[in-house]
């Protein structure tokens, strides 16, 4: 298998991402009060820059990104995967990195929440580095992800 981690096409990825949203991402984001259908369009269309990673048959496993939040040079990550993500979990690990260096540029750290049962985002995140906190939500981390 030919994997490749890209610029997303803001036009067609959220199509496919949200055509096989894996479970654990859909339960998320309807954990915090948003349709899952709105939560990609959006992640896809607020980002100041984004990645999917693809296969050589242009297959999409997920997509991964930064949004600005206004006022501030904080940014907030987002990481949305299909239901194939478990199977290159690996390379996404071993190569989202140096992009994840690429989504820092600008920001003085990079936060946002994650449900304390989607254990895949969790690890990615742990594997960059995060730090994690408990937050005002139920059942989710708010976690801060800065420079190493």
């Amino acid at each position: 298998m030919e994997l490749r981690i890209e610029e997303a096409d803001k036009d067609m990825d959220p199509i496919d991402l949200y055509d096989d949203l894996r479970e654990e991402d859909m339960l998320e984001i309807l954990g915090l009060m948003h349709h899952p259908r709105d939560a990609v369009y959006m992640s896809y269309a607020t980002s100041s820059k984004c990645y999917s990673v693809r296969d050589e048959y242009n297959t999409l496993y997920c997509s991964f990104g930064v949004a600005p939040i206004n006022g501030t040079n904080i940014g907030s990550a987002w990481l949305l995967g299909t239901r194939k993500l478990p199977n290159i979990k690996k390379f996404f690990l071993k190569h989202s990195a140096e992009k994840v260096d690429d989504l820092l540029q600008g920001f003085d750290y990079l936060t946002n929440f994650v449900m304390r049962s989607n254990k895949l985002s969790i690890r990615w995140l742990e594997w960059l580095g995060a730090e994690f906190n408990d937050c005002q939500y139920e059942n989710y981390l708010s976690f801060i992800l800065e420079r190493k």
